[in-house]
């Protein structure tokens, strides 16, 4: 989208203290609007702001700030300019009238423009969060998301001025959908975000927010997206504010869906060992659904009448890992104001989850061998041995084989852990399902938010069947929950779609492998041109599997990510993905 602002002479006095804000769905764009100046919004040049919005006409509509107060002026566009829901042809405005051009909202606001911006797009909000989880994962820092969304669908320009006043400049917000923003929060555990979300809820009773926090809710970007939507969903007029609670979590509504060979040949196994007593190590890259594969063992077992324990073995402190698997009695360290009975204690007869296995530290993966050879746990502090029935399902994305040649997991206790392994294939493997799978989850969607979208532009299953999915069935579900929410009418197109994947497929096409050059020169030279175009081969097709995302490219080719983006510099591949 173009951000190029055109701005005629003031015929007064500037002043710094007006602005107009447009809102349009890739996020937000601050224009300064002293006395005495005409602002003209269009989609294109020579409009004065311009914004890349189809909804838009080239020269749309014109603000003007005259002695005799501020107007807007339709400009014969196509889709009108409307002040409090009526179509206008010259309205008088004020701070606090909503006016749309199209489907872009703007207001006015006296104070300065740099005080109302800051609202990212959905795409750009994306990328700073999956910067920060890296972050927080490398410095071993929490972070928190949070989702503010309006009961009574009012524009988020009439609430987030005040609600973002409270922020602090390292915090960011993103526009999910007209009345819906992500507030992402550095470095901020969950007990600081619930009452910066109590804070904003007290302040308008008709918020409604959703918190989660990396790691203990989840491990990634499109999970926690995931995760702070469900709990928002979850938020009522009795509670407003809603968190994940990783000790009592709120259990999956739906079902594993399969539609192609390869998934229904894992769920032919998963049958087949449900009923057994064998633990099950289950493998697949992020967002494959490995969490529905261990509930779908776990309610076609003996075990089904129980509720099943599951706990992200990623979240979980080095330093407390015993005292959540097995428990604590009353005064055995200093915060132990009660006996607490751990997850295989609750778990007796049931089956344990231990999501992101990989991530135990070698001090716990002894104690969890020790338990599952033994069948009996101790808990801290006491000094009696304690029997538990417990089934044990595993997941992880991580090839613990290879973690096992690096001495980072236990030999022994992946043995215990692989007695069957289910491997989930990624998305991108599967593309007969990705059809069947979206149109389910657009019913799906359509009912949670009370849509209407009936049909799907043939444009949209084209650049879903070209997209590589690195995040696979989960962000499929964040992308088709999105694209319902902000889809104008009843039909899905693919301006509802995310830039990355509309943009991916103009990267598919336009960079293609070259051909090897076979010609006459000296051999060292040509051997070096060939292993600089193979280079370039591997890494293009990384980071289209990985729809651009370097940290994930990097793990595909399996470098550090300073190396690839070095080599992406020097082979000249960087700015094809920027």
């Amino acid at each position: 989208m173009s951000d190029e602002t055109h701005r005629r002479a003031p015929t007064s006095v500037r002043s710094p203290e007006q602005s107009l804000l447009f809102y349009h769905r890739e996020g937000t764009k601050a224009v300064p609007f002293p006395p005495g100046t005409e602002v003209t919004a269009g989609r294109t040049w020579p409009a004065d702001a311009v914004v890349d919005d189809a909804s838009l006409s080239r020269k749309h509509a014109r603000f003007a700030w005259t002695a005799d107060g501020v107007t807007v002026e339709d400009l014969d566009s196509t889709n009108g300019t409307w002040v409090n829901g009526k179509r206008v042809k010259t309205e008088r405005i004020g701070p606090g009238d909503l006016i749309r051009l199209g489907d872009v909202t703007v207001s006015l606001h006296v104070v300065p423009a740099r005080a109302v911006a800051g609202i990212d797009g959905n795409d750009r909000f994306g990328v700073l969060l999956e910067e920060e989880v890296r972050r927080g994962r490398t410095f071993s820092r929490p972070l928190s998301l949070l989702m503010v969304r309006h009961v009574r669908g009012a524009h988020v320009s009439q609430w987030t001025p005040q609600m973002t006043a409270q922020l602090r400049p390292v915090d960011h917000v993103g526009l999910y959908s007209p009345d819906t923003v992500s507030i992402l929060l550095p470095e901020v555990g969950r007990a600081q975000a619930l009452e910066l979300a109590r804070a904003f809820a007290a302040a308008d009773a008709q918020l409604r927010v959703g918190v989660t926090v990396f790691p203990e809710d989840a491990g990634s970007a499109e999970e926690l997206t995931s995760v702070v939507r469900s709990v928002l969903a979850h938020a009522t007029d009795a509670a407003h504010v809603k968190s994940r609670d990783e000790e009592a979590q709120p259990q999956s509504g739906r079902a594993l869906s399969v539609y192609g060979e390869k998934m229904r040949a894992v769920v032919d196994d998963l049958q087949r060992v449900a009923g057994s007593q064998l633990p099950v190590l289950v493998t697949g890259e992020t967002g494959t659904g490995k969490e529905l594969v261990a509930r779908a063992i776990h309610d076609a077992s003996p075990r089904r009448a129980q509720p099943m324990r599951s706990i992200n073995c990623a979240a979980i402190p080095a330093t407390l890992v015993e005292g959540i698997l097995f428990g604590h009695e009353k005064g055995a360290f200093t915060s132990a104001e009660r006996t607490t009975k751990g997850i295989f204690e609750q778990a007796n007869k049931s089956t344990v989850l231990l999501d992101e296995i990989g991530e135990l530290s070698l001090p716990a993966q002894a104690a969890l061998l020790r338990v599952l050879e033994s069948k009996k746990v101790t808990r801290i502090g006491g000094d009696r041995e304690i029997d538990v029935d417990v089934r044990l399902v595993a997941a992880t994305h991580r090839d613990l084989e290879a973690m096992t040649e690096a001495g980072q997991f236990r030999l022994d206790l992946l043995y215990r852990l692989n007695a069957v392994t289910l491997s989930l294939p990624p998305l991108r493997e599967r593309p007969e399902e990705i059809e069947p799978l979206a149109r389910e989850l657009v019913t799906e969607a359509n009912r949670q938010n009370g849509r209407n979208v009936s049909a799907v532009d043939p444009d949209v299953w084209k650049l879903f069947a070209r997209y590589a999915w690195p995040g696979n069935v989960r962000e499929l579900r964040n992308v088709i929950e999105r694209a319902v929410v902000i889809a104008r009418g009843d039909v899905l197109v693919a301006a509802d779609l995310p830039e990355r994947i509309r943009g991916q497929a103009a990267s598919r096409e336009s960079v293609a492998p070259p051909q090897l050059d076979v010609s006459g020169g000296d051999f060292k030279e040509r051997v070096q041109k060939q292993m600089a175009r193979y280079e370039t081969d591997l890494i293009v097709s990384a980071l289209q599997q990985s729809a651009g995302n370097q940290t994930e490219a990097a793990r595909l080719l399996q470098i550090p990510v300073r190396t690839l983006a070095h080599k992406m510099q020097a082979l000249g591949i960087k700015k094809k993905f920027e």
